[in-house]
């Protein structure tokens, strides 16, 4: 067995404790952990589990566990970087009540995976990676030093299959389409390993449609209203976008150490180009998401006769969804 084999094999007994943040390793409770133990979503549903969330790698899968945990308890959630297939048994049923997932700008998203293994910022991942040469600084350290020649390397030479972040030859994520692969895929039982040039856009589309609560990254306050008055049937006052209480809110904010001044604006109109050829179906899925998300708080504005998106942030949302 290989070293990377082995390290995999470590990796999938031990992944829930992956982007555990130093706030949440202080906290007693385990109901704070990101990721569950195991892939086993059938038996967590037998034990009372009623919400599913598709954690999709940096799309604020580790804020959205903690959010939602404190509306209906960590026990009541199932979450891991698994595919959306994992929610339901072999006849399409799911296995919960409700399934969440979010959704980021393509772009941005890309942009984010790189910068979290140029950084390497998570300690958890510092030991997994670094046990591959694959943090910065190691002598074999094989990511490319920028984020231009890290899509240019991929664009050129593609490395498709089926693998996780730690079974990359470089030690981090596809840039590919991973969110509607990730809504695709078929692994009922392991992590979502599918990196392909091809997906099944009719399934990914499908199952953004059965999920019962979909949330955007760049709209994280509104979300979790939304997902507020779904679970709960009521709005906190923070949820009126027309009141003080909305600029107190503090949002939860998992950035696992990794800190940027660059953004996606800041790269050449080459690289962004290549970022949009590799993100085609991601784009598709962000802009179908975008559309449903603004329908969805309309109808809970309609509800619980409250401003939950204001003008500003709506015109946000239909630019990144044109830009996507």
């Amino acid at each position: 067995m290989t070293m990377r084999s082995k390290l995999f094999l470590c990796v999938s007994s031990a992944n829930a404790l992956h982007h555990i943040s130093p706030a949440q390793r202080r906290e007693s409770q385990e109901n704070v952990l990101c990721w569950d133990l195991n892939f086993d979503t059938k038996a967590k549903a037998a034990a009372g589990a009623t919400v599913f969330h598709l954690h999709t790698p940096k799309v604020a899968g580790c804020s959205v566990v903690e959010d939602l945990s404190a509306m209906v308890g960590r026990d009541h959630i199932f979450t891991h970087e698994a595919c959306f297939a994992a929610s339901m048994d072999a006849n399409g049923s799911s296995y919960f009540k409700d399934r969440v997932t979010m959704v980021r700008q393509p772009q941005d998203h890309v942009f984010s995976m790189y910068q979290f293994c140029a950084a390497a910022p998570d300690p958890l991942y510092q030991v997994f990676a670094g046990a591959l040469e694959a943090v910065t600084g190691q002598s074999n350290h094989p990511l490319p030093d920028t984020f231009g020649k890290w899509i240019d390397e991929w664009h050129k030479s593609p490395r498709f299959g089926d693998y996780t972040i730690y079974q990359d030859v470089e030690g981090c994520y596809c840039p590919y389409n991973m969110q509607a692969a990730r809504l695709a895929c078929l692994t009922t039982r392991g992590p979502a390993l599918d990196c392909h040039e091809t997906i099944d856009m009719d399934r990914a589309l499908k199952s953004l449609d059965e999920t019962t609560m979909l949330g955007v990254t760049e709209a994280y306050h509104e979300s979790m209203c939304l997902f507020h008055g779904h679970l709960l049937g009521s709005l906190p006052d923070h949820c009126n976008c027309e009141s003080p209480a909305w600029a107190a809110y503090h949002e939860t904010k998992h950035a696992h150490g990794q800190h940027y001044n660059q953004t996606i604006d800041d790269m050449p109109p080459d690289v962004i180009q290549k970022v949009d050829d590799m993100t085609k179906s991601d784009k598709v899925i962000y802009k179908a998401a975008v559309q449903r998300f603004i329908k969805d708080v309309e109808a809970m504005e309609q509800r619980f006769k409250v401003k939950i998106l204001c003008s500003a942030q709506r015109e946000m949302l239909h630019q990144k969804a044109g830009s996507a």
